[in-house]
């Protein structure tokens, strides 16, 4: 692992832990065990270049276990249905680093910089674009996959949103279960 994914995997790591406003450049650098000079040298602009760019690399990372989740099975009702019911088994096994999202690291951060809203604005364009292509190729038409595609993100964001805050899965497992009525062909 180079220098930069260093600083990037240890700031997506505490930002998601401690949030954004708790967490400091020089716990990052303490915490990557890298030089400071390096965090400037990668990320000149400072805290707000370093957020985007953790917020593309954990979008990117989710992007990458939803594409997995979902070609495991060609059926989309128990493909979606079974990758929300992973993302709950991950929430209870505490498994952060595979369940969470960038949700809330996105509400603390839209208003501070348009490149921070813009990263999230990319990253969730990024996964409704890979429900959208699942319910396509699963024969749904392009319009009511462009209408599912995006109550699906809000109700597995949602979800994990008030499975962080009540710290348990319930919410995740009835998002799951109503999969099958929501996507009735």
């Amino acid at each position: 692992m180079n220098t930069r994914e260093k600083i990037l995997t240890t700031a997506a790591f505490l930002f998601q832990k401690n949030g954004y406003h708790a967490t400091g450049l020089n716990e990052i650098i303490k915490e990557s065990a890298t030089p400071k000079g390096s965090l400037y040298y990668h990320f000149p602009d400072g805290k707000e270049e370093l957020v985007a760019a953790t917020i593309k690399l954990m979008g990117n990372k989710i992007q990458h276990n939803i594409e997995e989740e979902l070609a495991k099975n060609s059926d989309p009702v128990q493909a979606i249905k079974e990758f929300i019911l992973d993302l709950a088994r991950k929430f209870n096994e505490n498994d952060q680093d595979n369940c969470f999202s960038i949700s809330l690291l996105a509400l603390e951060t839209v208003l501070i910089g348009d490149s921070l809203r813009k990263a999230c604005i990319e990253v969730y364009n990024l996964w409704n674009d890979t429900y959208y292509q699942k319910l396509v190729n699963s024969g749904f038409s392009s319009e009511r996959s462009t209408e599912l595609s995006s109550i699906l993100q809000l109700m597995i964001e949602g979800a994990i949103t008030i499975s962080l805050i009540r710290n348990d899965n319930t919410m995740l497992v009835a998002a799951a279960e109503k999969i099958p009525t929501l996507l009735k062909k």
